[in-house]
């Protein structure tokens, strides 16, 4: 029997070797006639699963992006209840809040991060007795200015965790029997409003706080 161009050696049934007779006497063609849509996906099945992705993936993003915000700002709210509490240890060591004689935060530096010798319950008869004392804050590197040292004979500016200097304010402004302490937030400003829109202050006299 002659045989056709382009299909191949025919079999003894007269059909090309690639094609079978299937149920109802239906011809059943091989894989190299099988439609695009079995085993694998059209290029709008693609676009519409990379589509999907990217949202996700950008949801994704938004929300560690929210988790990475508030823990920075838990971080310096920690900081700040920190030397607040830094400051009234000195006042009950030496009847005053430490000195703002460096006009930033270094003085949180230079007094709560040195060792102390406080006076003791006098006795009756004889001096007080004067008992050394470890540091009231020991500042670790990454409380402090990139270019500083823990060494508190020189001090250098406490930082909030995106490196700004804390505020110091003595006497206290908002706190009128104490300090003020705060961060400028994210943005670096101080706003003191927190009506104001761009107010993300951090402070020692917020309700929050």
């Amino acid at each position: 029997m002659r045989e056709t161009k382009g299909l191949g050696r025919r079999s003894s049934s007269g059909w090309p070797a690639f094609a079978r007779a299937g149920s109802g006497g239906r011809l059943r063609w091989g894989r190299r006639f099988a439609s695009a849509s079995e085993g694998g996906f059209t290029l709008i099945e693609l676009l519409v699963v990379i589509g999907i992705i990217l949202i996700l993936m950008a949801l994704l993003v938004v929300l560690i992006g929210g988790v990475i915000e508030r823990g920075q700002y838990a971080k310096t709210t920690s900081i700040i209840k920190l030397l607040d509490n830094g400051c009234a240890t000195y006042k009950m060591d030496f009847g005053i809040f430490p000195p703002n004689d460096q006009g930033d935060s270094r003085c949180f530096h230079k007094y709560l991060g040195r060792k102390r010798v406080v006076d003791m319950q006098k006795v009756e008869q004889g001096p007080p007795i004067r008992k050394p004392l470890p540091p009231i804050i020991e500042f670790r590197a990454d409380m402090l200015l990139a270019t500083g040292t823990p060494d508190p004979d020189r001090p250098v500016p406490v930082i909030d965790t995106w490196e700004q200097p804390i505020r110091y304010k003595n006497p206290g402004q908002y706190n009128k029997r104490s300090v003020d302490i705060w961060s400028a937030g994210k943005n670096g400003k101080d706003d003191f409003d927190p009506a104001a829109p761009a107010y993300d202050d951090v402070s020692n006299w917020n309700k929050e706080f």
